[in-house]
């Protein structure tokens, strides 16, 4: 196969109200054509955990791993990151 497969990392996302009383969340997710995951991560350490095991799971199905996090940070917001 080895096709590239894209792990998103987004934030500005939040849980229901009835669910961790509607707390922000980010979240990493891949999509391929016949697999995929989502995870939603309360801190940073999840945030990594889910991307290695993304990786993980993505090489297995003899695919190739590419991460693009989009998560809004002050430099990119200001236009220098």
């Amino acid at each position: 196969m080895k096709k590239k497969v894209v792990i998103e990392i987004t934030d500005g996302h939040r849980y229901d109200s009835s669910v961790k009383g509607g707390k922000a969340f980010t979240s990493v997710d891949y999509m391929a054509s016949t697999y995929g995951a989502a995870c939603p991560c309360d801190w940073e350490g999840e945030v990594a955990e889910a991307v290695a095991r993304s990786q993980q799971d993505i090489r297995a199905n003899g695919d190739i791993p590419v991460v693009q996090d989009k998560r809004i940070t002050l430099l990119r917001y200001l236009g220098s990151g």
